[in-house]
């Protein structure tokens, strides 16, 4: 009940605190602008870390109530996490360098291990009995740190990204330490998981809500990495037999963030370039390329997140040696840098997914229809025009391949100029058409998608064999328009008929 409780208030300070955090950052101009490597096209405030810090300040306040053993690491958690909404802060508006972000990350770290007692003293039983590092402990913890945090801020690239990313991490170790019973940091990461929740109402895409309304920004990865660093090195480092996980268990609890930056970075050394220096390589921006909205994107990463969580947490609770789990992170590892190495055979990959589990796609603007029939392209943009004519302006255009065909192909372009609504509304059209014309066996209906060059699944490739279907496929040049209606608020007029 008390968990419950904390979750919600978690939720409610940090909508609040968010909600006044964007109205003084316009009033402020402290707003993230568009441009260069970023996504986003519209001044966006970064004042999530806002409402996780709230809640996390919460958090440690009521959980030190009713655990007074937590209050001896509370001042030294708070100090760093405070620190690095301050500097993320910082880093947002002034733009750090990367030395100064460094500098600041190691000294948080150094806090946490002399201060907080919270440093990497073993790596575990890796067949040859518990591997202590000695006084290298203390330069592991200040490197896995900075790491964590760096890896956080580098994977925040789309809109609810992180902020699911972290959820689903967060959830995974409150579960760990629900089992093994320590009740004070389960409750801590309760509400800190309701200040992630409360972020997330304004990050994250859904329904009508087609862009997010702030970012988290780096003094919301910031800490949130810091979060993570401190709960996972606490947890992997007590006695073997009081230890919540092992210290191999973090690197499958971590297992997404840590991945993509790991990849990244050896990326651009292989490319001979600065690991530092930004691209648009992380495997979301991969997912993008392929076709996947944001929001798909969040939700299969998300999802991968958990299996590599579960994972994890399955291995301990089953008794599976540390050693071969560490030898199956690697080779998740090394899989999963081979295929981000070479992206140019990724991303087909990635559509051919996006296609079997039937997204809408991101460069989606309207319906491809095949196997129409000449003589009756009257009716069938009249039943266009009554069943999704009301709720949408559109284009129809019929097409003939050549004079000799006995049939033809439409396309139904939607007309919006806003692409991430036109998406909601391909979804919608797709269901109604299917829908409407589902006694049709001769039709073939899916998505249309604008034609780029980037999009082509064909450029450079060759047909496969020749029996390949050919008829009523699209093609760089298109065939001969025989009938166009423009259809909007419900009424549609015919632009151009012709009988062939």
């Amino acid at each position: 009940m008390l968990s419950a409780a904390l979750f919600l208030l978690g939720v409610i300070v940090s909508v609040v605190a968010i909600r006044y955090g964007i109205v003084a950052s316009h009033k402020l101009g402290i707003v993230d602008q568009p441009g260069g490597h970023k996504a986003h096209d519209t001044v966006t405030p970064f004042v999530g870390g806002v409402g996780v810090l709230v809640a996390t300040l919460g958090a440690v306040f009521i959980v030190s109530q009713f655990f007074p053993q937590f209050t001896v690491r509370a001042l030294p958690f708070v100090f760093g996490v405070v620190a690095m909404f301050i500097t993320g802060f910082a880093d947002d508006i002034l733009h750090l360098g990367y030395k100064i972000r460094f500098l600041v990350q190691a000294c948080v770290g150094a806090v946490m291990v002399f201060w907080g007692g919270v440093v990497i003293a073993d790596l575990g039983d890796l067949g040859l009995g518990v591997v202590q590092l000695g006084g290298f402990g203390v330069v592991l913890t200040l490197v896995a740190t900075i790491g964590a945090i760096n890896a956080l801020n580098m994977i925040d690239g789309i809109d609810g990204l992180s902020g699911s990313l972290s959820t689903v991490c967060l959830l995974l170790i409150a579960f760990a330490a629900y089992r093994a019973g320590d009740m004070a940091y389960f409750a801590l990461i309760v509400m800190i998981v309701g200040g992630l929740v409360g972020f997330l109402y304004f990050n994250l895409r859904y329904f009508h809500q087609r862009r997010a309304r702030c970012f988290l920004g780096d003094n919301g990865s910031m800490q949130v990495g810091f979060i993570f660093a401190w709960l996972l090195a606490d947890f992997s480092q007590a006695s073997p037999s009081q230890r919540i996980i092992t210290p191999v268990t973090t690197l499958w609890l971590f297992a997404v963030p840590l991945i993509d930056t790991l990849s990244v970075m050896l990326r651009r050394l292989w490319m001979k370039r600065s690991p530092f220096r930004p691209d648009r390589h992380h495997i979301h921006h991969l997912f993008l390329r392929a076709g996947f909205r944001v929001q798909d994107t969040v939700l299969v990463l998300a999802f991968v997140q958990l299996v590599f969580g579960v994972i994890g947490l399955g291995g301990l609770y089953a008794g599976v040696a540390e050693l071969d789990m560490l030898i199956a992170f690697v080779a998740a590892f090394a899989l999963c840098f081979y295929v981000l190495l070479r992206p140019w055979r990724f991303v087909p990959l990635l559509r051919r997914i996006h296609r079997l589990i039937g997204f809408t796609s991101a460069h989606a603007i309207g319906v491809h229809v095949s196997g129409l029939n000449i003589e009756g392209l009257g009716d069938f943009s009249n039943k266009l025009n009554a069943s999704i004519g009301p709720r949408y302006d559109f284009r129809f255009t019929a097409f003939k391949r050549d004079a000799n065909a006995g049939g033809c192909y439409g396309v139904i372009e939607l007309l919006c100029d806003d692409q991430a609504l036109t998406q909601t509304e391909v979804r919608d059209v797709l269901a109604t058409i299917r829908r409407e014309f589902r006694s049709d066996r001769a039709l073939r209906i899916r998505q249309f998608v604008e034609r780029k060059e980037a999009n082509d699944r064909r450029v450079g490739y060759k047909p496969r064999n020749a029996n390949r279907r050919v008829v009523d496929r699209r093609a760089p040049h298109k065939g001969l328009v025989i009938y166009r209606v423009l259809s909007a608020a419900g009424e549609s007029s015919v632009l151009l008929q012709c009988k062939a």
